[in-house]
């Protein structure tokens, strides 16, 4: 017999879903058989598996420890240390980083590389053994303000505090061309990605296989060749802000894909996700943030070609 308690990252998942996680190796029928014949028990009774976890909860298990090792996935290697994390704000439940542009958030294919994720992983591995989910994405060249959960209730509510567009989520942009200063606008319309070529497309009708997007700005100074927006993002959808500053006829500085020039040894768009601010969260784990708003250092790439311009 083996008996374990659920700690707070174990909580707030369905019972079965728990088990096949903690029995990886394990078939899913089998763990479904053992809850049947009640060779698994949760809280002293028998389950049914569709029971939420709560830390605390009590699991016995009337298997051998030999059964057990066999059921469970071998302890994998501590995660690499790829590089620092800039941490603008944490606690038990939340963090929040500021990505640097040219590093992606997390990674679209097998194989472990340096990610904002393994990076996270590294950071939090001797503080908790959830590993850390993030609940906003940035593109690989757009930095910023990107949030991550550290238990599964946390990352359960950011996401739908996302999903419902709980976050007031502000952007800093260097446009090409002469926008008129305090120029403000609202963008609406439909976006259809391209997948295969990795792009994004405005329309101003609706498709089928396009989704509604707005966008509002400011434009808050003006240079030679340049323009300085602050961007409401109201709907976060792929490319985005990126398409509809190319469909405005002003391209993001550097953003090649999208009809820009590059800017000297300058990489990517220029776009940096300054500023989340959380709106009325009425309950659950997070409701402490609401109102709350952090930013983000501008970074020095940015910051060389902005601050010549930049209204202080």
């Amino acid at each position: 017999m083996v008996e374990i308690t659920l700690t707070p990252n174990q909580a707030n998942r369905r019972f079965d879903r728990f088990l096949q996680s903690y029995l990886s190796q394990a078939p899913g029928s089998l763990v479904h058989k053992l809850i049947r014949k009640k060779r698994i028990k949760l809280n002293g009774k028998r389950a049914q598996g569709n029971e939420i976890t709560a830390a605390g909860d009590h699991v016995i298990f009337y298997l051998s420890p030999e059964t057990m090792q066999s059921f469970m996935a071998k302890a994998s290697p501590p995660p690499r240390n790829w590089g620092p994390v800039d941490i603008v704000y944490e606690d038990e439940n939340i963090l929040l980083a500021n990505k640097p542009a040219g590093l992606l958030t997390h990674s679209d294919t097998p194989g472990s590389q340096d990610t904002l994720v393994d990076r996270l992983a590294y950071y939090l591995h001797e503080k908790t053994d959830f590993t850390p989910s993030v609940c906003n994405r940035l593109d690989r060249n757009t930095s910023g303000l990107v949030a991550c959960g550290k238990n599964m209730a946390a990352v359960q509510t950011l996401n739908t505090i996302f999903a419902e567009r709980k976050v007031d989520k502000i952007y800093l942009a260097v446009v090409c061309g002469h926008m008129k200063a305090g120029k403000k606008g609202d963008l609406r319309g439909y976006l259809y990605k391209d997948e295969k070529a990795n792009r994004s497309y405005i329309f101003d009708e609706p498709r089928e296989d396009a989704v509604a997007v707005h966008t509002e700005y400011e434009c808050i100074s003006v240079g030679e060749d340049f323009s300085v927006v602050r961007i409401r993002l109201h709907t976060g959808k792929s490319h985005q802000i990126r398409a509809h500053f190319a469909a405005l006829g002003h391209p993001l500085a550097g953003d090649v894909k999208y009809g820009s020039k590059l800017m000297g040894n300058k990489r990517g768009q220029m776009l940096h996700c300054l500023s989340l601010r959380f709106l009325e969260v009425y309950e659950g784990p997070l409701a402490y943030l609401s109102g709350q708003e952090w930013q983000a250092a501008v970074p020095i790439a940015f910051d060389d070609l902005a601050k010549p311009f930049l209204q202080k």
